[in-house]
């Protein structure tokens, strides 16, 4: 568990400072502190430590988001992704910039995968498959905007934009 929580963060570091094409298993280990060996007996690439810290991720902010979710507070829910987000800045922009496009939409797949085990909260009009889909894509490009394009703008009024534009179409009936 150490091992793999010391390379998450060498990963998310190393993002930081050059693109994930640039960052090879030796680097993450001596970044984290470990054996070179040690890497690769947990993953088989940069790109499968890159999935399982964005795994740990979602989870994380997930736990957080579902108690306000399950009471169908959305506003609660959209100001608690934020306040987290905000809090690891430096990391999310990291991840969103140092994953490249084509790698993005994997990631992408693989948080839908995971939420898709959470308590199933979409209208019944809405698939859920898709409804979760829709919720990471937006999710995803509007944390890319307020990261890359409106820095300044607060987490509660992003908290705000993604409520409206994300969790209230996505939980109105129709």
């Amino acid at each position: 568990m150490r091992s793999r929580a010391a390379m998450r963060g060498a990963l998310l570091s190393l993002l930081r400072e050059r693109p994930l094409d640039e960052i090879t298993g030796a680097v993450i280990a001596e970044q984290a502190g470990i054996g070179y060996s040690t890497f690769f007996r947990h993953y088989a690439d940069v790109r499968a430590l890159l999935i399982d810290t964005v795994g740990t991720i979602t989870d994380e902010l997930a736990q957080a988001m579902m108690p306000a979710l399950l009471a169908g507070d959305g506003p609660a829910a959209a100001r608690t992704l934020l306040a987290a987000v905000a809090e690891r800045r430096l990391d999310f922009g990291a991840l969103l910039a140092g994953a490249g496009d084509a790698l993005r939409v994997e990631l992408a797949r693989q948080v839908v995968g995971r939420l898709e085990a959470l308590p199933d909260l979409s209208p019944d009009w809405l698939p859920r498959h898709l409804g979760v889909r829709v919720a990471v894509a937006a999710t995803v490009e509007l944390l890319d905007w307020w990261l890359t394009e409106e820095p300044q703008r607060s987490p509660e009024a992003v908290a705000d934009l993604l409520n409206a534009l994300v969790l209230l179409p996505l939980s109105a009936g129709a």
